[in-house]
Formats: C-alpha cells, structure tokens, sequence
C-alpha cells in the first residue's frame, strides 16, 4: 500500500473514531467528566492508538474533552455559554436561510419538507430516529436555501447546544411540540409568507432555554475529575465502527 494511500486509510479511521466518540458525548451515553482511557478506547474499538488520539485532539479542539497532561482526559461538562453562543449563531443563520429558501423554493423542495414532517410523525416517541430528522429538517431548509454548506457552519457551532437539544428530544411530549413547531415553520414556506416564517423559526429555536434551568449548568472552568469517576470510558462506542487496523 502506497504512503499516500495509507494516509487516506488511518484519516479515514480517525473520522470514524472521531464521530463516534462525538455522537456518543453530544446524545449523552458519554457523561460529562467521564474517563476517556486511550488503552480502553483502543481495545474496545479494535484500533490502534494513533487514530484514537488523533480524535481526542479534534474532540478537544471542538471543547467536548478536555485533555488534563500527565492526568487524563475527560468529557467535557456542558457550557452554559457555549450553548448560548451556538444557539445566537444558530438563529442568525437559519432565520436567514429560510428566507432564501422560499425565494428559490420550488414544488419538488416543497414535497421534500412534506416528506420530511410525514418521517418526523411516524417516529414520534423514538427519541434517537426523531433527534436524526430534526437536524434533517433544518439541514433540507439550508439545502433549499442553495447554501448548503452552512449547515456544516452551524454544527459547528451548536456543538454544546445540540448536547443540551438531544436530552430535551427524548421526551415524547416535547417530541410532539417540536413537530407540530416544524409544521408551522414549513406551512409558512410553503406559503411564501417570510415574515411568518422567521417569527417561528426563532420561537422554535429559542425553546431550548426554556430547559437550561433544570440542568444545573454552571460557567467555572472545568474541574479536574477523579479517575474513578464514571463509567468505563468508551462504552457504547464500538460497535459503529468496522474492526479495522491502520
């Protein structure tokens, strides 16, 4: 195998390790202030060391671990501010998206957002399927906007907020709200009407401070945890992963 062609493989592998250990943090089944262990992760997802350190650096770089030298990493507590910033980005790009979107909206778009809501409907309860068509939804409008590529800005962005969004979504009530606030938002696109739209766009996406309170969330800077802390680090994270060695 060429040098260039192993590059690719172990960049590859490091995306997938680096996604994993991401979805795992940001859905909760890492908890805040867990033990990230490079010897368990590596066991566990039958890799070696480099990717998996690879991907903590970029974890890092995106604030879900904090990496204390000659201690430990962890998972990174949830960032009051960091959440308030994401969502403050959120809404300034997403209100703006949807305007473009009914500018250049079209009868196959409108059948697609259609599609979208009948999808959301039938897995109402399913908090996982409901939390992936959540991001659909937002991500088809940015689509239809003819900017795509802002929706990668806004994950980006909302990367603490979405760890806050995914344990709100796994209530089946709030599940039921959140439908019926896409509805509005996509009967309002549809229509054309963009003043309508962006004002439930933003009371939609605004729900999320309604549920900050209950979290207990705080602003000091991240403490160092114990080592005996949580549970065994990387649980749950590998059997998304293909048994591969670079």
């Amino acid at each position: 195998m060429s040098d260039r062609m192993m590059d690719r493989s172990r960049s590859r592998l490091t995306s997938q390790v680096f996604d994993k250990i991401r979805e795992d943090i940001v859905c909760g089944r890492l908890a805040p202030d867990a033990p990230l262990s490079e010897a368990d992760l590596c066991q566990q997802l039958e890799v070696s060391r480099t990717p998996v350190r690879e991907a903590l650096i970029k974890l890092a770089e995106e604030e879900l671990v904090v990496i204390y030298p000659h201690f430990g990493t962890f998972v990174a507590p949830i960032s009051l501010e960091a959440v308030t910033v994401g969502q403050y980005i959120r809404e300034k790009l997403e209100c703006a998206l949807v305007e473009d979107a009914i500018k250049r909206m079209d009868d196959d778009g409108r059948e697609r957002i259609r599609a979208n809501l009948r999808e959301q409907a039938a897995v109402v309860g399913n908090g996982d399927a409901f939390y992936k068509l959540d991001n659909v939804f937002h991500a088809l409008i940015a689509e239809l906007s003819g900017y795509a590529g802002a929706w990668n800005a806004i994950l980006r962005a909302k990367t603490q907020l979405d760890r806050v969004r995914y344990l709100t979504t796994q209530d089946s009530d709030r599940m039921a709200v959140t439908l019926i606030e896409h509805q509005m938002i996509a009967d309002a696109i549809i229509a054309g009407d963009v003043d309508t739209t962006v004002v439930h766009m933003r009371a939609h996406l605004r729900t999320v401070f309604g549920h900050l309170d209950g979290l207990g969330l705080d602003e000091a800077r991240p403490r160092l945890p114990s080592r005996k802390r949580g549970g065994k680090a990387g649980s749950g994270v590998r059997e998304a992963l293909l048994p591969v060695r670079p």
